[in-house]
């Protein structure tokens, strides 16, 4: 049985899934200076960064197409 979730869930979600996002990209930043620190290798560190800041970027659009589809279903969700 599916439920069906209505704009304020989705946002809601969206933003925890942002919030995340934001946390492990901090984190990953936090290693890269780390390892760079130690003189290790970091191309691996930093090509899964720039994956996590591509991916962040895309959950920020979805969002931002969620708030501008069906303006007219705001004052009802909201």
């Amino acid at each position: 049985m599916s439920k069906t979730l209505n704009r304020c869930d989705v946002l809601a979600r969206i933003d925890r899934d942002i919030a995340e996002g934001e946390r492990r990209v901090a984190e990953q930043i936090a290693l890269i200076k780390w390892m760079s620190a130690e003189c290790l290798d970091t191309t691996l560190a930093q090509s899964l960064l720039f994956n996590l800041e591509e991916i962040l970027k895309h959950w920020h659009a979805h969002r931002q197409l969620i708030l501008e589809a069906n303006p007219q279903d705001q004052a009802q969700d909201f």
